[in-house]
């Protein structure tokens, strides 16, 4: 844990590009919702509409407002960006070694606990046996911890497939300890959520899009990168540029698409919404 803190205490050039690459798809994201018109709530609630159910009783309020997103959606994507920000911050982001079988264990256990909270939530609302009440804070928590796991996996993906001259000889995530620091980041944020605050609800819809294209960015640079032939090629975050535009396009394009086939099914089916 020292020896990860000493290594953010000078950001290397390289993780500095990778930041620089991330601001611009916030830059991208943030812009078109402010270019087509109409409300920043309805505008982001259509735009995630394909991604989630959007029911306003498993959301967060924030200034009578509804999340785009359902509280274990919003945990998930919140513990996935600060987890990827973080080992992008701290160099892990060339990281190729598989981490110990005790960081597997616990990334696994974070899952675990995701689901079991998903399985509990769908037996209350089938009325079902269930062991406790759900909560849309319980909901946030489990999330949180699913989405450290997924971040910690596309950065280890990334670094596996991506790169000519990754480290080898380290792991993305050393010890179970290195994963504190993004917990601790995306609980302050959660905490945030759940004070229900008029004023945060515009930076945290519109921060849920961002999210969610950062996200898909990653696993389309990945996936395209496998399927262009240009795995293992790039020396530099630099030669990420082009794979990186072309996974944000892919993104957005993928999410527009689900947005759109949920708003015309439920036209054309009357399916709920």
């Amino acid at each position: 844990m020292t020896a990860m803190i000493r290594d953010t205490d000078q950001i290397p050039p390289s993780s500095r590009s990778a930041i620089l690459l991330s601001l611009a798809i916030v830059l991208i994201v943030v812009a078109g919702l402010l270019v087509f018109p109409g409300s920043i709530a309805a505008k982001t609630q259509i735009v995630l509409h394909g991604l989630c159910s959007q029911r306003p009783s498993h959301s967060f309020v924030l200034g009578g407002a509804t999340l785009p997103l359902d509280a274990r959606m919003t945990g998930l994507y919140i513990g996935a960006v600060c987890s990827l920000l973080w080992l992008i911050g701290s160099g892990r982001l060339r990281a190729t070694r598989m981490p110990s079988r005790l960081v597997i264990s616990v990334l696994v256990f974070f899952i675990a606990l995701l689901g079991s909270d998903g399985v509990n939530a769908l037996a209350f609302d089938l009325g079902l046996p269930h062991p406790y009440q759900p909560s849309n804070e319980l909901r946030l928590v489990t999330g949180i911890l699913g989405g450290n796991t997924v971040g910690v996996v596309i950065a280890w993906l990334i670094g596996s497939s991506l790169w000519a001259n990754p480290e080898a000889r380290q792991a993305v995530v050393e010890s179970p300890l290195e994963l504190f620091p993004s917990l601790v980041m995306a609980a302050t944020l959660g905490m945030l959520v759940v004070s229900g605050l008029p004023i945060l609800f515009t930076p945290f819809a519109v921060g849920l899009v961002v999210a969610t294209v950062f996200v898909f960015s990653a696993i389309g640079m990945v996936a395209l990168a496998l399927a262009r032939g240009r795995a293992w090629t790039c020396y530099s975050y630099g030669d990420f540029l082009p794979m990186m535009g072309g996974g944000t396009l892919l993104a957005i394009t993928i999410i527009a698409e689900l947005a759109g086939m949920r708003l015309m099914a439920e036209s054309a089916f009357g399916l709920p919404q």
